[in-house]
């Protein structure tokens, strides 16, 4: 369930026309923490990281502001302006304003249900998230938490030192990647010494870089009482993203014509294929995809993979791991794997803790075209 909500949002974001992919980037990364207590400076990173998840309080409601920068090597290519309302109730609005093209979104979260108004394009996008209620949820100290305990074994902390941002006193954090092809890439955090709110914080993968600060921070802020109300326009064209993005349940031969080509898949043999599942055609991804889902002969779980047209925009780097004698990308945060072959970009996500990416990489040299299957 949750990872078709995920993949709803990942419909939006592309139809939000990159706007709102930054402001849900900035969602879940945006972290608050209570608890704060004075440390001197042979206190270490990963120590102060401790402290901050193990705090028992936590910030029900704030108002901030912040600028985000995005960059490829030293080309500024996009800059945001963001203001975001959180109430004590869980009521959430982010407004977006893009300084470069001059355009504003707004996204409002209430009552399990997502809207999002892109005034760019007139259209509002809809979506109930009962779904992923529990990620809906979280607090962004809680956030925090889930982001800093899936980072412990695939980034190493340092403390930089200790600095001032927004007339904070804040520790300054740098974790690096221990391997080059992490998704999240090198990080660096400035984390409010007495409220462990992450003020500031920095990215970079690869060539990309981003750059967030917030230049306005109020823990106790006072709404007014239509904070949380968004007008649209009686003309705005609403898109119900569980209607025009939801999966449905196809044949073999039902995904084959939707490629247009057969795809490369798995012998059921000490496997099995449980389910299909059609993402259709999108025109800003400019494709559509398929979902395998599989399962052991004793029905658990073991990985699922996705399967759509190259990405000219994204190719895989060349590296150390090869999957079919192709270059391949090995996520070790997500456990998941990427390559290209004859056209079609397979991403395989191991859901099964148990299994071993190099028993991932075996069990690809005995892939079969679907339709020799």
């Amino acid at each position: 369930m949750v990872e078709r909500g995920a993949r709803n949002i990942n419909c939006l974001l592309a139809e939000g026309e990159r706007i709102l992919k930054k402001v849900l980037a900035l969602l879940s990364i945006t972290a608050l923490l209570l608890g704060g207590c004075s440390m001197d400076m042979n206190v270490s990173a990963e120590e102060i990281i401790h402290n901050a998840i193990e705090s028992e309080k936590d910030i029900g409601s704030y108002y901030g502001k912040s600028e985000m920068k995005l960059f490829e090597g030293e080309e500024l290519i996009n800059e945001f302006s963001i203001e975001e309302f959180v109430a004590e109730d869980g009521k959430k609005k982010l407004i977006t304003q893009d300084k470069i093209l001059d355009q504003k979104s707004t996204a409002l979260n209430i009552d399990n249900k997502l809207t999002v108004y892109d005034e760019a394009t007139g259209q509002v996008f809809e979506m109930g998230t009962e779904e992923m209620a529990g990620l809906a949820s979280m607090s962004p100290k809680e956030q925090f938490k889930n982001m800093m305990e899936n980072m412990k074994s695939t980034h190493d902390y340092e403390m930089v030192g200790e600095d001032k941002v927004l007339d904070f006193d804040v520790f300054h954090i740098k974790m690096t990647t221990k391997e080059k092809d992490n998704l999240i890439g090198d990080m660096e955090l400035w984390i409010d010494q007495k409220t462990w709110f992450v003020v500031k914080m920095k990215t970079e993968i690869g060539d990309s870089k981003s750059e967030v600060q917030y230049t306005t921070l109020d823990y106790s802020p006072e709404f007014a009482e239509d904070t949380f109300t968004m007008e649209i326009p009686e003309n705005a064209e609403k898109v119900d993203l569980e209607e025009d993005f939801g999966p449905s349940s196809v044949s073999i031969e039902e995904a084959e014509e939707a490629m247009g080509q057969s795809f490369l898949v798995f012998p059921e043999e000490e496997i099995k294929l449980t389910d299909v599942q059609l993402y259709p055609y999108s025109e800003q991804l400019q494709r559509s995809e398929i979902d395998l889902q599989y399962s052991s002969a004793e029905d658990i779980p073991m990985f699922s993979l996705s399967v759509f047209p190259t990405p000219e925009d994204m190719p895989i780097a060349e590296g150390d791991r090869k999957i079919r004698g192709n270059n391949a990308e090995y996520d070790k945060m997500i456990n998941g794997i990427s390559w290209d072959e004859n056209g079609l970009r397979y991403n395989l996500l191991i859901t099964n803790p148990d299994i071993a990416i190099e028993d991932i990489e075996k069990l690809t040299d005995e892939m079969v075209l679907s339709s020799e299957q």
